[in-house]
């Protein structure tokens, strides 16, 4: 089972942001000049004090020095603000880019991980991390490290300056600076542990939230909306408690750093007042000497308060890498074989017919990651001949879905092998598996946008001419000819739009247009009306035709006319025949005609004839 990548243990330090070098390196020179715009920006900052130096010591005392000295300073200050104006421009468009990068590795990296993962965690949760995460990382990157980097830079030179300037007063930020340290690191690292729990009461409320909002018809109906109300209340409760935490202790260091330099501050005046007083230094010296020291508490303030966001970048990165560190499903490096590969055309892809494949289920056994106590399905050998139609049928649970689920390489057998043309589909690279394959399920997920580009989906490069075919071939336009917009109409978030038989016509399209050697219908018709069935069987027989077709059903109604009929039970094959064989030798199947009225053997009819081999 896939191990929760945001319930690891919380890692110590920040150092997991070096992680994100691989994102930085493809922006070295953006990266040169934001290192030489931030260092020149640090440096001009720190002469400023100087300049106060100068004016006070110089200044005053001569008119054409008082001149100098203020268009130097000018000078300097208009040079400063270009150069931050400039790191600022570089960090955020850096920061924007390696996010983008990021984002985009992230997203890549989730669609090619194995059901077994999104079985594990909540849809919500992923969207969390992908959404809530990633905005941490873009406020870290685009401000939070570059302040850090200049806060740093400042403080580290305003304190060499400080030393150089007046050494006998740098004694009191030398006792304040290891308890400032020691304070910030302690902080930084509560913050983080809170921010990480912050981040997963968000991804449960995510989670929630979405469940709610797509089960809004079942919680009106059972009249669910105050327990619903008051789970999501309880997790808001909760999520305040742990930003009430993190606000704790970030108000206790603010508190305390700041109590400490100003401490430092008030003993640091004191003594140099004191020199002054004595005629050992100049007023100006004092003055630069305590703007040093005003710097480098501004910038140890900046640190200590940016370590937390340090902390909450680190952490959301952290997560981040976790979700890239799974396992992504293998495709092994073995070409396909050769006669497979006229799986795609580009015209006529009704005319042309692909060749059907034959698969062979030898001695298949399977058991769920999560239920790995229980045999989804043992032992189960099945030849199935190019061509021909193959009907799995049986109460819910037998097996039938977990049958497909490993044909399409969702998950790994735990048993045995499956051949495809003899090939065992282990071996063979995991898209070219698929491309083999299309699959019309019980509930076809529609997509927010047109009709012709959720059938599109199916092979983006398909010809005008193969989508009206494959449209026509579908029933498609029999109902999109209706429309405003035609094949053209947006059909809403998941299809709202659109009924449940328009639906399934629409998935019945998608597998035209992929062109399959192998065809599998899931439940595909079980959801619907008569009226709504009878154009499905239709769609369908003009799919099935000179393919491998395999079938899950429990209305044996849709199937009896099918080559042959696999009967499972528990996940074993019970019996294997046509619908008048099972009826004389199986008892199960016989009690299940018997329950749906088809215990006579019956001849051909009009209902399936299309979908026999």
């Amino acid at each position: 089972m896939a191990q929760n990548p945001w319930q690891r243990p919380v890692n110590k330090n920040v150092w997991v942001l070096w992680k994100l070098k691989p994102f930085l390196q493809a922006r070295r020179a953006l990266l040169l000049l934001y290192v030489l715009a931030l260092l020149l920006s640090a440096a001009s900052s720190l002469v400023l004090p100087q300049g106060a130096r100068w004016m006070l010591d110089k200044g005053f005392h001569s008119y054409p020095a008082l001149i100098w000295i203020s268009i130097a300073l000018l000078g300097l200050g208009l040079f400063t603000v270009a150069m931050r104006a400039l790191r600022d421009a570089l960090a955020t468009w850096i920061g924007q880019g390696v996010v983008a990068d990021f984002r985009t590795a992230v997203f890549s990296h989730a669609l090619h991980l194995p059901a077994v993962f999104y079985e594990a965690f909540r849809t919500g949760e992923v969207i969390s991390r992908l959404s809530s995460d990633v905005t941490i990382l873009r406020f870290g990157l685009t401000g939070v490290l570059g302040r850090s980097l200049q806060s740093g830079i400042t403080l580290i030179g305003a304190l060499a300056l400080m030393a150089a300037t007046m050494p006998q007063l740098i004694i009191p930020g030398m006792v304040a600076l290891p308890l400032l340290v020691f304070i910030n690191l302690k902080s930084g690292r509560l913050q983080r542990r809170y921010s990480r729990k912050e981040q997963d009461c968000l991804a449960d409320l995510s989670a929630h939230t979405e469940e709610s909002v797509n089960g809004i018809r079942v919680i009106q109906a059972l009249t669910l909306e105050p327990q619903t109300e008051e789970h999501y209340r309880r997790d808001i409760q909760f999520l305040l408690g742990q930003v009430w935490s993190r606000v704790m202790v970030q108000l206790w260091s603010t508190f305390l750093t700041g109590g400490l330099v100003f401490l430092a501050l008030s003993v640091m005046l004191y003594w140099g007042g004191l020199a002054v007083l004595h005629h050992e230094v100049g007023i100006g010296v004092l003055a630069a000497f305590l703007l040093y020291a005003l710097m480098a508490a501004t910038s140890l303030a900046a640190l200590g308060e940016l370590w937390g966001s340090m902390a909450r970048l680190a952490g959301a990165t952290e997560r981040l890498l976790a979700l890239l560190d799974e396992t992504p499903e293998a495709s092994a490096p073995v070409p396909l074989v050769q006669d497979s590969a006229s799986i795609l055309v580009n015209s006529g892809l009704l005319a042309l017919r692909v060749r059907p494949a034959s698969l062979c289920l030898d001695n298949v056994s399977f058991s769920y990651p999560s239920r790995s106590d229980s045999s989804a399905i043992a032992h189960i050998s099945l030849d199935i001949a190019a061509g021909e139609t193959v009907a799995f049928v049986g109460a819910s649970g037998a097996g039938k879905s977990t049958v497909f689920s490993l044909l399409l390489r969702h998950y790994q057998l735990s048993h045995g092998c499956i051949l495809l043309d003899g090939v065992d589909i282990n071996t063979l690279p995991l898209r070219s598996l698929r491309r083999q394959l299309a699959v019309v399920p019980q509930h076809p997920v529609i997509f927010s946008m047109s009709i012709a580009e959720n059938i599109m989906m199916a092979r983006p490069d398909a010809s005008e001419a193969d989508l009206q075919e494959a449209v026509h071939a579908a029933q498609v336009d029999e109902f999109s000819d209706r429309l405003k917009m035609r094949l053209q109409t947006h059909v809403g978030e998941k299809g709202v739009t659109l009924s449940g038989g328009q639906c399934q016509r629409i998935a019945i399209a998608r597998a035209i247009l992929r062109n399959p050697r192998v065809l599998i219908l899931d439940e595909a018709t079980s959801a619907l009306d008569a009226e709504n069935e009878r154009i499905i069987q239709e769609a369908l027989g003009n799919l099935t035709a000179q393919r491998t077709t395999l079938v899950a059903a429990h209305r044996l109604a849709t199937v009896i006319h099918a080559s042959r009929i696999a009967m499972l039970d528990k996940g074993r094959l019970i019996a294997v025949g046509n619908h008048r064989e099972l009826l004389d030798v199986c008892p199960l199947y016989r009690q299940f005609a018997q329950l749906q009225r088809l215990h006579e053997k019956v001849g051909d009819g009009p209902e399936l004839q299309k979908i026999r081999a």
